[in-house]
């Protein structure tokens, strides 16, 4: 029986309970919020399984107009009604359907159970909007705390991230960043705190402006975006650093430590001003050959090259004085380890100089040919050197009309001087090499580049086993073209060619003089004894033929006209062994002048072409073992002395 009584008194209390609720609903439909969540929470508070109650309670909470408006409180309800939503009675289904009909805007015929899905839907989106918009961390931490198996879980983590970051950035520090991507690793924001840190960073760094802060932010930040700016700022601030110590070891410092930097070529330009400015305080020959071989190239290194030439030059005159008032200057060219031998010179129609020589260096001893151009002061214009897979030697030079500068010497290969191959070469005035080719037969001796452009070699060739040279003459056109090419049953050698006013050209051999046409076919010829050598010729202004040499031991001169008429012949006693007397030249005043050498040393010899006198001759210190001598178009003196280094020397006027 008690248990009857008992059974009937809780169905009699859950009735009461649904009448409650159900009047809940009808208050909550004409906006009783307060009555109706008085009832609701009744409800809940004595028994949660009721989803009704629940409901209710949800919708009060999510209802714009109820003073208890409370998004999270609202999801509260829904998280109880969604446990219990199954265990909705059919009495229950019939008022909260009541209800929808009552409250619907535009009334549908979805069962009850689906419009209350609808409805906690729309809950859910009210609520994930108001995180969203409302930009409170209390209420985004409240809900992750209370709903972590919210649907929209992420999200609100996102939200929180963007908060937290916001709060940050209003911070707007390094620590703050820091702090920030310790706490929230995941955060999307992190990035971009890193960028922050790296901007403050730089920041910093550029307010120290210091070397070594720069340096720090470019270790600690290669990845940033200021990272190349950083980069640029410290190799100016370094390079600043380097131009106030002004010195070339800071310069060598920032150019060593700084090679990708922008600054690097001023630097590199500073520290050339700074050597170049040294090297002409200090005029030393190791600080000129420091210059040079940093610089090999601009016009300061022709400035260089100059002092240095001159200076070495003046050491030269100092250590071996030569017996001349007229000297102008002495210029001595040389190339840091390399000596100089076999120089011989040319001048343009200008009046520059081109001086030619062998340079072999003092390591493996590989031989090139140098040239030099200067102006009449002897300044360096510039200097190439020729120097192809073999070594090369420079015998041979001259220049035609266009100033176009043509050059013989013989090449070989590494040390085989057996294989010696004679080669012609030809140079634009500027030093561009314009051709190059290998002669085949003949040993050239003299080199004459005609008017017309041809170029005529007079030399020997070898004409039998037993070694015997004969006179043989090879005529190139303008681009090394052979023309044509003689070879003379006389035994010897040609000494000079010489282009005579008629075209014809004139022939000084050994011991055979002739004149040939245009063609190689002799005009004239006049062989001498075996006991006379002819050394050399000069073609005089009246076109008349000055001869010099040595017969039986004695030094003769002959003068012809053009037809081979001899208008002067004289012979002097000499002392000591004369060997020759070379690069005879036409000078004013009735003069020719030659150099004489001797076993030992050399002297220049002055004749008068009219009474074949020797007016004067003077002897010169065995240092100066002359290799050329010629006359500019000022008709001053010209020497070239190759003895280790190729030595230049003017003299003022045609005579000492």
């Amino acid at each position: 029986m008690r248990k009857i009584i008992l059974l009937i008194l809780l169905v009699v209390h859950a009735g009461v309970f649904a009448q409650n609720i159900r009047r809940g609903f009808r208050l909550l439909e004409n906006k009783d919020y307060e009555r109706a969540m008085t009832i609701f929470r009744e409800a809940v508070s004595s028994d949660e399984s009721i989803p009704a109650a629940s409901f209710g309670l949800a919708v009060i909470f999510a209802d714009e107009e109820s003073p208890y408006y409370d998004l999270v409180v609202s999801w509260d309800y829904v998280m109880m009604l969604e446990s219990t939503i199954n265990d909705l009675t059919q009495d229950e289904i019939d008022f909260i359907g009541e209800y929808f009909i009552n409250t619907e805007v535009r009334r549908t015929n979805r069962p009850v159970k689906t419009k209350i899905e609808y409805a906690i839907a729309a809950i859910e989106a009210k609520l994930i909007k108001y995180i969203r918009e409302e930009n409170n961390l209390e209420l985004v931490y409240k809900v992750i705390e209370k709903f972590p198996d919210f649907r929209h879980y992420d999200n609100v983590i996102h939200i929180r991230n963007q908060l937290e970051f916001r709060k940050y950035e209003r911070q707007h520090s390094i620590e703050g960043y820091l702090r920030f991507m310790e706490e929230f690793p995941d955060a999307a924001q992190t990035g971009k705190a890193q960028k922050y840190i790296s901007m403050l960073s730089f920041e910093k760094a550029r307010a120290d402006h210091s070397v070594e802060s720069y340096r720090q932010f470019i270790r600690e930040y290669p990845e940033s975006p200021e990272y190349n700016t950083a980069v640029r700022d410290l190799n100016a601030l370094a390079f600043q650093k380097a131009k106030e110590i002004n010195t070339m070891q800071a310069m060598e410092d920032f150019i060593t430590e700084y090679p990708d930097a922008l600054e690097v070529a001023e630097a590199k330009q500073m520290q050339k001003q700074l050597l170049y400015d040294y090297a002409k305080k200090i005029q030393t020959l190791e600080a000129y050959n420091e210059f040079i071989r940093k610089y090999p190239e601009g016009q300061q290194y022709i400035d260089i090259f100059n002092l240095k030439s001159l200076d070495l030059g003046m050491q030269f005159a100092t250590r071996n004085p030569i017996p001349s008032n007229n000297i102008q200057w002495m210029r001595s060219f040389e190339k840091e380890g390399d000596q100089g031998f076999a120089a011989c010179m040319i001048t343009s129609k200008e009046n520059d100089y081109i001086i030619g020589g062998t340079m072999v260096t003092s390591g493996p001893g590989r031989s090139d040919i140098w040239l030099i151009k200067t102006n009449s002061e002897g300044r360096m214009l510039w200097n190439k050197s020729i120097g192809e897979n073999e070594n090369q030697d420079l015998r041979l030079l001259t220049a035609n009309e266009a100033g176009e500068i043509i050059g013989f010497g013989y090449t070989w290969i590494e040390t085989d001087t057996n294989r010696y191959n004679p080669r012609i070469f030809k140079m634009s005035s500027d030093g561009q090499k314009l051709w190059s080719k290998m002669l085949e037969k003949i040993h050239p001796k003299s080199i004459l580049a005609m008017k017309s452009g041809d170029i005529i070699l007079g030399g020997y060739e070898v004409t039998d086993s037993a070694g015997r040279a004969g006179y043989s003459i090879l005529v190139l056109n303008p681009a090394g073209k052979k023309l044509w090419e003689r070879n003379y049953s006389v035994t010897g050698e040609i000494h000079g060619l010489y282009e005579l006013a008629d075209g014809r050209i004139l022939i000084a051999g050994a011991n055979w003089s002739a004149e040939i046409d245009s063609k190689g076919y002799i005009k004239w010829e006049s062989p001498v004894d075996l006991n006379t050598t002819i050394s050399d010729a000069a073609v005089l202004q009246s076109g008349d033929i000055f001869y010099t040499g040595v017969r039986n031991d004695r030094q003769f001169v002959i003068k012809t006209d053009a037809n081979n008429n001899i208008r002067l012949q004289k012979e002097y006693e000499i002392s000591g062994k004369l060997n020759d007397i070379k690069n005879l030249i036409a000078g004013p005043g009735n003069l020719v002048a030659g150099i004489c050498h001797y076993d030992s040393y050399c002297a220049i010899q002055w004749i008068n072409t009219v009474t074949g006198a020797i007016e004067k001759t003077v002897n010169l210190p065995v240092a100066y073992k002359i290799s050329e001598m010629l006359v500019d178009n000022q008709e001053n003196l010209l020497l070239v002395v190759a003895d280790g280094q190729i030595l230049l020397i003017k003299n003022f006027g045609f005579t000492f």
